[in-house]
């Protein structure tokens, strides 16, 4: 074979150094990404375009300095970078593991190249098959690709798969133009054309995949929430039974004997049994409270507006503030979990606006509408801190508003939180409502 390069492709030298630019800067991007995000396939690619490079650092090499050696490292360096990017495409899709037998495909790019520049004479004979080799590794690459957007409907894993078909079917114009000089430089041009698409085709494939695994994580998270919603109302309700079908059953007992005692006693000491009666009365009622917050009662038994109605009032008579409930005459059918998160809500509202707000009066409004139902608590007191957000919120005690957001949010709602312009907070939490009508 005759290997002094004719003068026309002395030309290729600026498109090949364009092109080696290209790819070294691709590989670094997937080092960083496989540093930041240690995925094996990352690693792969960044492999294989190092080895792309490699390979076009080879046919610089020979078109400065002719001679055999350059052109057997451009043959093997061209075999490797083909199967190093089948690899890392089956790596990403399929999530192959490496065997023994695949050691066969990385040693005939050597065995093949040595017998091709140095034993044969033809030059069809020696390119035809290296040609083929890299055409068909870039097609099953493209391959490889379609078949995880068949699987996945990614669109660019099928951007990908297009790209590398016709990459794959523009090696094969190497033997007949490009190493003749007939299609140089534009042979460089369009391979860094189909370098760009590869590129922007994995780094838009490997946002997706990320995208994706955070939305899957995002609902593990999200379904955690709720069933560590649904153990803590579990909790709540066996320790309400066990207070009220137990202790409370026992301060009964110690009242009834106090009061057994009480009838008996002598004249003096009937004051400090008396003062012992009050005490466990307190202590009952203090047990019932408890216990009805814990888990009320009403609302298991009669639904959520009567519960809601015996909420406000036991708000009023115990601290004094003005409770006036706006509510329905009839709701449509809730589920359990949905009564329980506007009960709560409403239940941690008040007790918020109580602690916090020292307002004199405070409105629940409860709605449906537009498939929604709505519960809104508004109150006369202080207001927002200046600069507030729901982590500042969080920072300063209030980590009551953070449960009920992650229980409605379970149940596909949300809650807002903002200040009324006559001052005051207005928080509103939103539920959806199968079949739900206008009130």
């Amino acid at each position: 074979m005759d290997l002094v390069p004719a003068p026309s492709q002395v030309g290729e030298l600026a498109a090949a150094f364009l092109q080696t630019a290209i790819t070294l800067g691709l590989a670094g991007l997937f080092v960083f990404l496989y540093r930041r995000h240690r995925l094996p396939s990352f690693a792969w690619w960044a492999v294989a375009w190092s080895l792309y490079a490699l390979r076009l650092g080879a046919i610089i090499s020979f078109l400065l300095r002719p001679d055999r050696g350059w052109l057997y490292w451009h043959q093997v360096a061209t075999g490797w970078a083909a199967l190093a990017l089948l690899w890392a495409a089956l790596v990403f899709s399929l999530h192959l593991r490496w065997r023994a037998g695949y050691w066969v495909a990385v040693v005939f790019p050597p065995i093949w190249s040595y017998v091709a520049i140095y034993r044969l004479d033809n030059f069809m004979l020696a390119a035809g098959p290296a040609v083929a080799f890299l055409s068909g590794a870039t097609l099953w690459t493209a391959w490889a690709f379609w078949r995880h957007y068949r699987a996945t409907g990614s669109g660019p894993a099928r951007f990908l798969a297009g790209t590398l078909l016709l990459w794959g079917l523009h090696h094969f114009d190497y033997p007949f133009l490009r190493a003749r000089g007939a299609w140089n430089p534009w042979g460089y041009y369009l391979d860094i054309v189909f370098i760009l698409g590869m590129g922007l085709g994995m780094l838009l494939l490997v946002h997706e995949d990320l995208r994706r695994g955070l939305a899957e994580r995002t609902a593990d998270l999200e379904r955690l929430a709720a069933r560590m919603v649904h153990q803590h109302e579990e909790e709540r309700r066996r320790l309400s039974r066990e207070l009220h079908d137990e202790t409370a059953q026992v301060f009964s007992a110690v009242k009834l004997q106090l009061g057994l005692a009480r009838e008996a006693a002598p004249a003096g000491l009937a004051p400090r049994l008396d003062r012992a009666l009050e005490l466990v009365n307190e202590g009952i009622q203090s047990l019932r409270s408890l216990t009805n917050d814990l888990r009320p009662s009403l609302l298991d038994d009669l639904g959520l507006l009567p519960a809601l109605r015996a909420l406000a009032s036991a708000c009023e008579e115990r601290t004094g503030l003005a409770v006036r409930l706006t509510l329905p005459d009839a709701l449509p059918v809730l589920s359990d979990d949905t009564e329980l998160a506007l009960y709560r809500t409403v239940q941690e509202a008040l007790a918020n606006v109580v602690r916090h707000a020292e307002a004199t009066s405070v409105d629940v409004t409860l709605a449906v509408a537009g498939g929604q139902i709505a519960v809104t608590v508004s109150d006369d007191g202080r207001g927002l801190p200046s600069g507030w957000s729901p982590d500042t919120l969080r920072r300063d005690g209030h980590v009551g508003l953070a449960g009920m957001r992650e229980r409605v949010a379970a149940l596909g709602g949300a809650i807002t939180v903002s200040a009324r312009p006559a001052g005051g907070v207005a928080l509103a939490a939103r539920l959806p409502v199968a079949g739900a009508s206008s009130a």
